[in-house]
């Protein structure tokens, strides 16, 4: 079998066996310009009449470097070519802070503004991305959610649906369709971890072990059935503890501790960092001390005797206080 023919195979039957983009959706296609998210647009442009889909492009000027009009310029031309409706939109770049967190934030805002029950939005992420990612999350000491990582359907209208392949895999495949795709020079700066492990830590574990990319990116996607086993275990756990807006103290301090401070976390509406001041309310609970803790995201924790409260906290920046 070619190439380009596995390739197809290979993004259909996947598709198809996760129901990722049912037949006669409004799909929305976020392309950069790069390899990855231009492999994606062939693909889903070769099988959208056998789908029925209505396809559209986005592209997501991020304004990093000067030359990303020549970026917007290109997507436009290819969209033109396949006769699609081509959405341009922007980001600013951030003042302070991680850039990286900043625009996938923005972009997630901004896919959600095109998207509604109808219309999904496809985004290139791959194997490599996976493996990178759960490298990321393993040197940031994370646990069973972080590690999990991305997954073949992310936030909202969000659909990853290149998840088998690795970036090379991608390259090949447009080298044999004749299509080219844009370089983006930020990709080579080590300035970001991602780069750094994309770049220095990457290529060494593919020389001891050739295949490590899918290897990985397999594990990521072993540990995020795991994750989503877990997070029921805890929505049961909370549904049987709860009382109303309140639970006895007794009933949590016998849950095993990673449940307790699941539970704590989704109180918390699931916020992405926090960790800490989770377990120090845990701790505190345990402790039997009275008095109330805020938890990340303006939650408070009420401790009465033998019963907890949980209510939203007026003031979200409230300093924790303990009544010993």
């Amino acid at each position: 079998m070619s190439l380009r023919r596995s390739v197809e195979n290979t993004f259909i039957e996947a598709v198809k066996l996760r129901a990722l983009l049912p037949e006669g959706s409004d799909i929305v296609a976020a392309v950069s310009g790069g390899s990855d998210s231009i492999a994606l647009l062939r693909l889903l442009h070769q099988f959208s009449n056998h789908m029925d889909w209505k396809l559209a492009v986005l592209h997501i000027d991020h304004h990093a470097r000067p030359e990303s009009g020549e970026d917007a310029a290109f997507v436009k031309d290819l969209a033109d070519e396949m006769n699609l409706k081509c959405i341009a939109s922007a980001i600013s770049p951030p003042e302070s802070g991680s850039p990286e967190g900043y625009f996938s934030a923005e972009r997630n805002r901004i896919y959600c503004e095109y998207a509604s029950e109808s219309v999904l939005v496809t985004t290139g992420h791959t194997a490599s991305d996976r493996a990178e990612t759960l490298l990321m999350r393993l040197l940031e000491g994370a646990g069973l959610r972080g590690l999990g990582g991305m997954d073949y359907v992310g936030t909202g209208p969000v659909r990853r649906p290149l998840l088998d392949f690795t970036r090379g895999e991608l390259r090949e495949y447009l080298e044999a369709i004749g299509q080219n795709w844009i370089e983006d020079p930020t990709n080579q700066e080590n300035s970001f971890l991602r780069n750094r492990i994309r770049h220095e830590v990457i290529p060494v574990l593919e020389s001891i072990s050739p295949g490590s990319t899918s290897a990985i990116a397999r594990s990521s996607a072993n540990l995020s059935q795991w994750r989503d086993i877990a997070d029921s275990i805890i929505d049961d756990s909370l549904d049987e503890l709860l009382d109303g807006d309140s639970f006895r103290r007794e009933q949590y301090q016998v849950l095993p501790r990673a449940v307790r401070l699941g539970i704590l976390w989704a109180v918390s509406d699931r916020p992405r960092g926090g960790k800490l001041e989770i377990e120090k309310t845990d701790r505190w609970i345990l402790e039997k001390k009275n008095g109330y803790h805020i938890l990340p995201g303006g939650m408070r924790i009420t401790a009465d005797r033998d019963r907890i409260h949980i209510r939203k906290s007026i003031r979200s920046t409230e300093r924790k206080r303990i009544d010993e």
